[in-house]
């Protein structure tokens, strides 16, 4: 297996992604149609695959950007401190040579920010041994038609354990900006993001280091949200395991590909940090390790960008330092948490925007209210869908870190626990800490241990749903006020048809009379009318119609009926008396 991971080079890599790509259902048990994608695009860097580069191959995913960027940043775990690797585009020679400086059972934290090169994802697949699924999930994009993916995503949530994703929320504030209506806006946004991902993230239009937007919403006139991933995986090395952490946050939003946000960055919208909060974090500092000043000086400040390059000491300041360089789940756990903070402010806007739109309805229903609501309502499923998604991975980490603790404390290896996938195996893991190493905080229940981080991603899955469902009721709500309203407009529309009734009644015999007059005959034997003869026939006429127009027509029926009845049984009665029907 070493022999055999030793040799797995950059082109190798590449090669069997191709080779996968081409098996066919008729060939093969296993066809690769889902990888076409990604085997096309490892393609389009001809280099790769050839001894000879050209200079146009070599420069076909660089970007022009002059702006310093770590594309890739290693930390590798020691007994005392950590070693902290950094690569940018160029320096792709440089990481293919350098060695791993951990230690026996320790563990890496490999962060790629933003879009990658082929190159870059052969080298990086090959080194740590990266199952091809991860790279394709991540780039779900390049498989956009149905003759590629089959419908074959999302798989078995048991067929890849290893891999998981974490979405990330970026709340923009702005000015409102354009008259534009919302519904208009929300519907060409979804528009020119489908257009994104066919003309930038599907071409060679996009360099590495770029930044991806995974969904982009419109909440209100003065609120935009983006989602990003970060997709996480967990390898096995020769010397232990590797986490790999592949963000969409990269290189600034304004200098990465455009999208639907443009405009909103153009009209100075302001992005709100990730808040998070640990126990005595007034009293502890973080220290920069890399160079941050590409992100000090982009427009939109994400703060997942300089995650990456504050890592070593977040694991610090949330007391997992001795525990993170053995432990997968406890190296993952500051990346957890930043998503759930995330999420967090993202639910609370969205609660106060629901809430005013439901405040808006009990006074009045405003004309968009239920598109907008139904809209909250769609983006609050996605979200509930992905928290899901995330406490299942949580749980997966929490299970196979159980069993590996159990493994080592019972004996060798079982064949159960080899096919569970890797990084995770017992041989890489330390015995638990004494109490001596545990952490001199109280956090077992805090939001960075993994029982308080799993209890904080049901809670959100929960509140996420339950915001759903207070959609649902404001929808209701407004359909039932509208309902009301149409109500009121009916009675209102049955009082003027009642007065035009009335109306009716006054002028209809007038006009029979007037009709009546006007005919070219003698009328009662006379050659000439007098005026007065109509008063003579329209008051009359007038008073009967009114009378008939006041009569109760359903009560004069029930009454005949009455009456009949009433004769048939004086009559049935008269004849049972009558002697002369005895015999």
């Amino acid at each position: 297996m070493d022999r055999r991971r030793s040799a797995l080079t950059p082109e190798s890599y590449a090669r069997a992604i191709i080779s996968l790509s081409r098996r066919y259902s008729s060939t093969s048990v296993f066809p690769g149609n889902n990888y076409v994608g990604i085997a096309e695009w490892l393609l389009q860097d001809r280099a790769l695959l050839s001894t000879t580069k050209a200079d146009e191959d070599i420069t076909l995913f660089a970007s022009a950007s002059e702006q310093p960027h770590d594309l890739v940043v290693v930390y590798n775990s020691a007994e005392r401190k950590w070693d902290v690797q950094s690569f940018s585009q160029d320096q792709y020679d440089d990481f293919s040579v350098s060695s791993s400086a951990t230690a026996g059972g320790m563990g890496q934290m490999v962060f790629i920010r933003g879009f990658i090169s082929p190159s870059w994802l052969s080298a990086l697949g090959s080194r740590y041994n990266i199952d091809p699924e991860f790279f394709r999930r991540h780039m779900d994009f390049l498989s956009a038609s149905v003759d590629r993916h089959a419908f074959s995503f999302p798989s078995l949530a048991t067929s890849s354990n290893n891999i998981f994703r974490l979405c990330v929320s970026t709340i923009l504030h702005r000015d409102d900006f354009s008259s534009q209506d919302l519904r208009s806006q929300r519907s060409e946004q979804m528009a020119e993001l489908a257009t994104y991902k066919i003309q930038q993230l599907r071409s060679t239009k996009i360099r590495c280091g770029d930044s991806l937007v995974r969904q982009y919403s419109t909440v209100c006139s003065r609120f935009s949200v983006l989602e990003q991933w970060i997709s996480v995986c967990i390898a096995r090395t020769d010397r232990g395991w590797a986490v790999i952490a592949w963000m969409d946050q990269g290189r600034p939003l304004e200098h990465s590909p455009p999208g639907p946000w443009t405009n909103h960055i153009e009209s100075k919208a302001i992005p709100l940090p990730i808040l998070q909060h640990h126990q005595k974090m007034a009293f502890r500092t973080t220290v920069n390790r890399l160079d941050a000043d590409a992100n000090a000086s982009a427009q939109v400040q994400q703060s997942t960008a300089i995650l990456p390059l504050q890592y070593d000491s977040l694991v610090a300041l949330t007391d997992l330092a001795r525990r993170a360089p053995q432990d997968p789940l406890s190296m993952s756990i500051p990346l957890f948490a930043h998503a759930a903070f995330s999420e967090v402010q993202f639910l609370n806007l969205m609660e106060s925007r629901i809430q005013e739109q439901i405040g808006a309805i009990t006074e009045d229903v405003p004309a968009d209210a239920l598109g907008t609501l139904q809209h909250f309502s769609n983006i609050l499923n996605r979200h509930a869908h992905q928290l899901n998604d995330s406490t299942r991975a949580f749980c997966k980490l929490m299970e196979r870190g159980n069993q590996g603790n159990s493994q080592s404390s019972s004996g060798p290896e079982s064949p159960m626990w080899r096919g569970a996938g890797p990084g995770l195996g017992p041989h890489l893991r330390q015995p638990s800490p004494s109490p001596d190493d545990m952490p001199r905080t109280s956090t077992a229940d805090g939001v960075y241990s993994p029982k308080g981080l799993l209890e904080s991603y049901e809670e959100l899955q929960v509140r996420c749903v339950e915001l759903s469902k207070m959609c649902t009721r404001g929808i209701t709500l407004a359909m039932n006020k509208a309902t009301i309203e149409e109500s009121r407009k009916a009675i209102e529309q049955s009082a003027r048809v009642k007065k035009l009734t009335l109306l009716a009644t006054l002028f209809i015999p007038l006009s029979f009379s007037s009709s009546l007059f006007g005919m070219n005959i003698d009328l009662l034997g006379q050659g000439t009318v007098e005026f007065w003869w109509f008063f003579v026939w329209c008051i009359p006429i007038t008073l009967s119609t009114y009378m008939m127009y006041l009569w109760d027509f359903q009560k004069l029926r029930r009454h005949w009926i009455d009456l009949w009845h009433w004769l048939r049984h004086v009559r049935r009665d008269k004849g049972e008396k009558d002697p002369s029907h005895v015999v």
